[in-house]
C-alpha cells in the first residue's frame, strides 16, 4: 500500500486510500469533480488535485456557484452532492473523474493523526508546544461519529485546548477536556447485527460515557478491569479504536 502524504499527515484509512489511488490512476483526465458533504475536506482535495495532476498551475477552482457557462480546458470544481448531477452533465465524461469524498465517520483511522497535527498547531499558536492528546482522549474521538466531518473534530479540539487551559493542565488534554454533542445514552441495535458488533458497541458506548474511566466502566460492565483492557486491545487491533 502506498502511504499518501496528503495535506499534513499521511492517510491511513482504507476508503481514502482507495479515492486517492483512483485519483492518481486518472490523472491524465481534465475535469475533476470533487463530490461531498460539508466539512468532508473538498478543499484539501482541490488543493492535492492542483498539486498532483496540474504541478500547482491550474487556476481554475471553483465550487458550484462560481462555476463559468463558458467551455474551459480544464477544470477542478467542488460540490455538494445535491448539486453533483448539475455539474458533471457539462463536462465530457471521458475527460472526467469524480472523486466522491468520504464522511470523517468512515474515516476513523484519520482521526487520530489528524487530531494530532491539529493540537500541536494549536499549541504553537499559542506558544504551548509539546502539547498532546492521551491515549484515552484519542479513544474518545474514535467513539464519535463526527456529523460535522472535519468542522465539527477542529471546532471540538479548539474548546479541548481551552478547557486544558483552564484546568491549568500543564501537557496534555484529558478525556474529560473533550465536549462532544450526544443527546442520548441509548443505544440502537438492529435485527441482524452480530453479538459481537452489539459487545462492542455497548463497551465502546459505556466507555465514552464515562469519559474514558475504564475502572467505572468495568463497574457498569459487569467485567474485570482486565477483561476490559483486553477488549479494548482487541478493538484497537481491529481498527475501531
Amino acid at each position: 500500500m502506498i502511504n499518501y502524504q496528503y495535506g499534513s499527515f499521511q492517510i491511513q484509512s482504507s476508503v481514502m486510500h482507495q479515492v486517492l489511488e483512483a485519483l492518481h490512476a486518472n490523472n491524465d483526465k481534465k475535469f475533476f469533480i470533487v463530490v461531498g458533504d460539508v466539512g468532508t475536506g473538498k478543499s484539501t482535495m482541490l488543493n492535492y488535485i492542483n498539486k498532483v495532476v496540474f504541478n500547482n498551475t491550474q487556476t481554475q477552482l471553483f465550487d458550484e456557484t462560481g462555476l463559468p457557462t463558458d467551455a474551459l480546458d480544464s477544470v477542478i470544481v467542488a460540490t455538494s452532492k445535491e448539486s453533483a448531477y448539475e455539474v458533471i452533465r457539462k463536462f465530457d465524461k471521458k475527460f472526467t473523474h469524480i472523486v466522491e469524498m468520504p464522511a470523517l465517520s468512515e474515516r476513523k483511522a484519520d482521526v487520530t493523526a489528524f487530531a494530532n497535527f491539529f493540537i500541536e498547531v494549536i499549541g504553537l499558536m499559542n506558544n504551548k508546544k509539546g502539547l498532546r492528546l492521551t491515549e484515552k482522549s484519542c479513544e474518545k474521538l474514535l467513539q464519535y461519529n463526527w456529523p460535522g466531518n472535519f468542522h465539527e473534530l477542529e471546532s471540538v479540539l479548539e474548546r479541548a485546548f481551552e478547557n486544558a487551559q483552564t484546568a491549568d493542565s500543564k501537557s496534555t488534554i484529558e478525556p474529560e477536556h473533550i465536549e462532544l454533542n450526544t443527546q442520548t445514552k441509548q443505544l440502537e441495535f438492529s435485527i441482524g447485527q452480530k453479538l459481537d458488533e452489539v459487545e462492542r458497541k455497548y463497551i465502546l458506548q459505556t466507555l465514552y460515557f464515562v469519559h474514558q474511566n475504564r475502572t467505572r466502566a468495568a463497574e457498569i460492565l459487569g467485567i474485570s478491569i482486565r477483561t476490559l483492557r483486553n477488549k479494548i486491545n482487541q478493538y484497537r487491533e481491529e481498527g475501531y479504536l
